[in-house]
C-alpha cells in the first residue's frame, strides 16, 4: 500500500473513532461498533509501525483525496486540507499519532475601530461566515515551477453572504423579538483561498503591486495560503478583518483537540515575546478582551506553537495586505493585527482599512514547522538547539527568557537596552511595555 493511501485510510479510521468512540464503552449494547473499533485500532497500530515509503511515482511531493480532505506529503511535512471549508493542519511525517498544528479561517467582518485602534467584538455590525458558506474545490494542480520546484496548489472559492446587525430601538423592534434584527446582503463578495505546498524554498510577493517586499517561504516545511476577497457591494464600515483560529488538532478533524494537551503561543512582537494560553477565554466578565499586536521591523510576522517549552510550529503573515480601489491601482497597506484566546484557540484578526471604493483585499499568511536541528526561519528568526535547549535570535525583539526546559536568547540589532522578561498577557485590555 502506498504511503498516501495509508494516510487516507488513517484519516478515515481516525475520523470514525472520533465520531463513534462513545458507542464503544463497556456496558453499551452496540457491540458491532466495538468490533469496528478493534479493526480500526489494529489498522492504526500497523500504520504507525510501518516505515514510510515512497509515493507511487516516487515524486518529491504526492497528494491524495478522500471525500472530505486533501492530503499532501513532502517528505518533511504532511498537510491536510479540508474540502468543505478553509481549514488546514500540518504534522511531521514521523508523528502521525500526535496532534497536528492547525488553523481555521472562520469569517470576515466589518467594524469601526476605537480611537486607539482597538476592536470591540460585541459591537461588530457586519459578519460573513466562511464556515457556513458553500465552498467549491477547483482542480488540484501538480506541476514543476522554476522558482518553487515541485508544487501542489489547492484552490477553494465561495460566494459570501454578509450579515448586517441592525440596531434595535424599542419602537422599531418586532413585538416578539428580543434580539437585534439581521439584514442579509447576499453575494456580498467572492472569496478565494489558495493553499500552496512546494518542494523548494522561495520568496513570495504581491504580484499586482510594484516593489512588493518578499515573503520568504521554507518550501517543504511550510504551507503557504493566499486569502482573496473580491467585494461586490460596499458596506458602511471603516475596517475589514479576517478571523483566523489557530489550534492544536486531532488527526484531520479541523477542530480544537479534545486531548488534555497543554500548549501556548508566543507572539514575536516589536518589544516583547508575548505568551497566550488558548485554554483561557479572555474576558472581563462582560466584554471579550482583545490585544493589539505590535509588528516587528520585518515583513513577516510570527506566532509560534509552544509545546513543553519548545517551538514546534508557527503561523506567519505579511505585515501588509494588497488592497484594490475603484478606478485606481492596487497598493499595499499596513495590517492592524489583533488577537485573543477563546478557551479553545488563539484568534488572530488581520485588519485593513475599508471604504466604499474598496473592491478587493488579499492577505498572504502561512503555517509551517520549525525545522529540526539548526535552520534559519523566514523573517530573521533562527532556531538552534535540541530537545533540551533552544535559542531563538530575532532582529527587532529585545528579550531574554530562562525557563525550566529551554533558554531563549533574543538580541536587538539597533539598541543596547537591557532585555525585558517575557510578557504574559493576562487580563490587560491591550499590552503596554513594562517600565
Amino acid at each position: 500500500m502506498a504511503d498516501w493511501q495509508r494516510r487516507a485510510k488513517f484519516y478515515e479510521c481516525t475520523k470514525w473513532l472520533n465520531k463513534d468512540k462513545r458507542d464503544c464503552v463497556p456496558g453499551m449494547h452496540k457491540t458491532r461498533n466495538l468490533l469496528a473499533l478493534l479493526v480500526c485500532a489494529s489498522f492504526l497500530a500497523g500504520f504507525i509501525a510501518m516505515p514510510g515509503g515512497a509515493s507511487a511515482q516516487d515524486q518529491a511531493i504526492s497528494y491524495a483525496e478522500t471525500a472530505d480532505v486533501v492530503v499532501i506529503e513532502t517528505g518533511d511535512m504532511d498537510v491536510a486540507i479540508s474540502k468543505t471549508f478553509p481549514a488546514a493542519m500540518i504534522i511531521r511525517p514521523d508523528q502521525e499519532d500526535s496532534l497536528g498544528y492547525g488553523l481555521v479561517i472562520s469569517a470576515v467582518f466589518g467594524y469601526n475601530a476605537t480611537e486607539d485602534g482597538m476592536l470591540v467584538l460585541e459591537d461588530v455590525p457586519y459578519r460573513a461566515s466562511f464556515e457556513h458558506a458553500t465552498w467549491s474545490l477547483s482542480d488540484i494542480t501538480h506541476e514543476t515551477n522554476a522558482d518553487m520546484g515541485e508544487t501542489v496548489t489547492v484552490d477553494m472559492t465561495a460566494s459570501l453572504n454578509m450579515n448586517r446587525r441592525i440596531a434595535s430601538f424599542e419602537d422599531d423592534r418586532p413585538e416578539d423579538s428580543g434580539m437585534p434584527g439581521i439584514e442579509i446582503i447576499e453575494d456580498w463578495a467572492q472569496a478565494k483561498v489558495s493553499f500552496i505546498v512546494t518542494s523548494d524554498n522561495y520568496s513570495a510577493h504581491y504580484a499586482d503591486v510594484q516593489d512588493s517586499p518578499d515573503y520568504d517561504v521554507n518550501g517543504s516545511t511550510e504551507l503557504k495560503f493566499d486569502i482573496s476577497i473580491d467585494i461586490n457591494e460596499a458596506i458602511y464600515a471603516e475596517d475589514l478583518a479576517i478571523d483566523i483560529g489557530l489550534m492544536m488538532m486531532d488527526n484531520y478533524t479541523f477542530s480544537p483537540t479534545s486531548m488534555p494537551e497543554q500548549y501556548f503561543f508566543h507572539g514575536y512582537q516589536d518589544d516583547a515575546i508575548t505568551e497566550s494560553d488558548p485554554s483561557e477565554n479572555e474576558t472581563d466578565g462582560t466584554v471579550k478582551i482583545v490585544h493589539k499586536f505590535t509588528p516587528r521591523n520585518d515583513f513577516k510576522q510570527l506566532f509560534a506553537f509552544i509545546e513543553e517549552g519548545e517551538e514546534e510550529s508557527f503561523f506567519g503573515w505579511a505585515s501588509q495586505a494588497e488592497i484594490g480601489w475603484t478606478g485606481d491601482e492596487d497598493e499595499l497597506v499596513d495590517i492592524a493585527t489583533l488577537y485573543r484566546t477563546d478557551g479553545e484557540s488563539l484568534r488572530v484578526y488581520l485588519s485593513t482599512p475599508l471604504n466604499d471604493t474598496t473592491i478587493s483585499v488579499m492577505h498572504d499568511p502561512s503555517l509551517g514547522l520549525f525545522p529540526t536541528g539548526q535552520a534559519e526561519i523566514p523573517g530573521d528568526i533562527i532556531l538552534v538547539g535540541t530537545s533540551g535547549e533552544s535559542v531563538v535570535i530575532g532582529v527587532a525583539i529585545g528579550v531574554v527568557v530562562v525557563g525550566t526546559v529551554g533558554v531563549y536568547a533574543v538580541a536587538r540589532r539597533t539598541s543596547d537596552e537591557d532585555p525585558a522578561d517575557i510578557v504574559s498577557l493576562e487580563k490587560n485590555r491591550y499590552y503596554r511595555k513594562k517600565t
